[in-house]
């Protein structure tokens, strides 16, 4: 029986290859030496947006001391979407402080992914879910329920609303890649996944995240939003930074794969990346491998947990082949590292939900941006020295291959290609 499921399992996704296309790790595009990396950007679409540096959070416990604070300070609206959302005894206060909002007037608004309330990390055994907000005027809805009907239309059950941003009042909002769940923010220090948001006070950031909130909203419920209901203040910006946004879901006209094929074959010194399942197709590594052979130094922190270990550790030696740098972090030694960030050439930053890996190409909702910024890069990249640091260990080709003849499965790797 379980061989039959699993077949059935594999067909199935199988059938999804189509939906996710990244022939643009090979397109002529992004290889151009006479147009800039900004132009290459700009030509895929992705809206431009002047930034100050963002507040950074590589800590739970303090961003959710912060997502309290502003949501005290919020008077107009509050607009968060998540791909795990759900309260524990830790985050009740903060759930809590969105009822007193809403039902003092503030437009509140939260969207989780269909799966929250079968979270399978460590938070489903101190997981509440959330239909408890309507009943305080939150207005809440699940992307993509588990259903039966959407059983019967398994492409809506693989793509997922995998986005954490948040707005405030149309002048404050954050991206990155924490959830509102236990093992996120709820644990407590010391037992929080190590991970990061970014906080920017930004109104043109905070309109064109209400755009993609509105849209994605509007996909989902039957009582659509209007955006005009939503303050926005763009011209009041004057941040020196450059940025780049890149949201790929509902109404957006960009996609992962085009941010992520610029920069690595743009790439003329430097790739560094924190791969939360860096399970790749040909494409991908096609690229990493055109960079280093045009001498671009790749370094590779590799996060891993139980779940995922068998399948990441079948993809290790060929990783190995293509990065110099390969550090392996386990969950058996300090909290799971779920950060997404990659910087390159010292000069271009990548924030928000993104995991370097096939399924984030297309099979989930995205958002991403892109600063262009030496003196924010320098700081991010010495964080990433830090995560290393912080238990991972250096891994060497033998030691890859080693791994995966001891622990590594062709099927788990496959699942986690599709499902990670």
């Amino acid at each position: 029986m379980i061989r039959y499921i699993s077949l059935f399992i594999s067909i199935i996704l199988i059938s999804f290859t189509s939906c996710v296309n990244t022939d643009v790790y090979s397109s002529e595009f992004t290889m151009r030496s006479d147009l800039s990396v900004e132009e290459k950007l700009e030509g895929f679409g992705a809206k431009k947006i002047y930034v100050d540096e963002p507040e950074t959070y590589f800590a739970g416990e303090l961003w959710l001391e912060k997502l309290i604070e502003l949501t005290k300070e919020s008077e107009d609206y509050i607009l968060i979407s998540t791909f795990l959302g759900s309260s524990s005894e830790r985050t009740e206060p903060f759930y809590d402080l969105l009822c007193e909002k809403a039902e003092s007037g503030v437009d509140v608004y939260l969207i989780i992914d269909g799966v929250s309330s079968y979270d399978m990390t460590a938070s489903k055994d101190f997981l509440t879910p959330l239909y408890f907000l309507r009943e305080s005027g939150v207005h809440l809805i699940e992307y993509s329920p588990i259903t039966f009907t959407h059983l019967l239309s398994p492409h809506e059950l693989m793509v997922r609303e995998h986005r954490k941003m948040f707005v405030f009042d149309g002048r404050k909002c954050a991206i990155g890649g924490m959830n509102i769940n236990y093992i996120s923010i709820g644990s407590g220090e010391g037992g929080n996944q190590r991970d990061s948001m970014y906080l920017f006070s930004s109104s043109a950031l905070s309109s064109a995240l209400t755009d993609e909130f509105v849209n994605i909203w509007n996909e989902m419920s039957v009582e659509p939003l209007d955006r005009n209901d939503f303050a926005s203040y763009p011209e009041s910006d004057t941040g020196s930074i450059p940025s780049y946004l890149f949201n790929q879901g509902p109404g957006g006209k960009t996609t992962i794969g085009e941010l992520y094929a610029t920069l690595i074959n743009s790439a003329q010194n430097e790739i560094d990346l924190i791969a939360f399942l860096p399970v790749y197709d040909d494409n991908m590594g096609d690229a990493l491998r055109r960079a280093k052979e045009r001498g671009v130094y790749i370094k590779v922190v590799v996060s891993t947990e139980a779940r995922s270990f068998a399948g990441v550790t079948y993809m290790l030696p060929d990783l190995l082949e293509i990065a110099d740098e390969v550090y392996l972090t386990s969950d058996d030694k300090e909290p799971l590292l779920h950060e997404k960030l990659m910087i390159v050439d010292d000069m271009y930053t990548v924030i928000g939900s993104v995991n370097f890996n096939y399924r984030s190409m297309g099979l989930s909702n995205e958002i991403a941006l892109v600063l262009v910024s030496d003196e924010f890069a320098l700081k991010e990249k010495a964080h990433l020295d830090e995560r290393i640091a912080d238990g991972s260990e250096r891994i060497c080709l033998e030691d890859a291959i080693a791994l995966k003849k001891e622990h590594g499965s062709a099927f788990a790797y496959f699942l986690n290609f599709y499902g990670g």
